[in-house]
């Protein structure tokens, strides 16, 4: 997968948008990506402690299948 960078794993959804809980900082605007390398979607917020964030991404499509997957960007 090139460079791209383990996010974390998408827990849940909340209001349609993917919740990823996090190891690192990312970006607002951030894209993201599945482990097969297809785009799918865009960081919009991130929240939560400083030592265990959370990052709000906003689906492409349908969030539900992702959950539970490793995220990259």
């Amino acid at each position: 997968m090139g460079n791209m960078k383990r996010i974390g794993r998408a827990v849940s959804i909340s209001d349609g948008k993917l919740v990823v809980k996090t190891e690192r900082l990312v970006k607002i605007g951030s894209e993201v990506f599945d482990d097969a390398g297809r785009h799918i979607g865009t960081v919009v917020d991130y929240f939560g402690p400083t030592m265990g964030p959370y990052v709000l991404v906003s689906p492409k499509k349908d969030p539900a299948p992702l959950v539970g997957q490793e995220l990259y960007g």
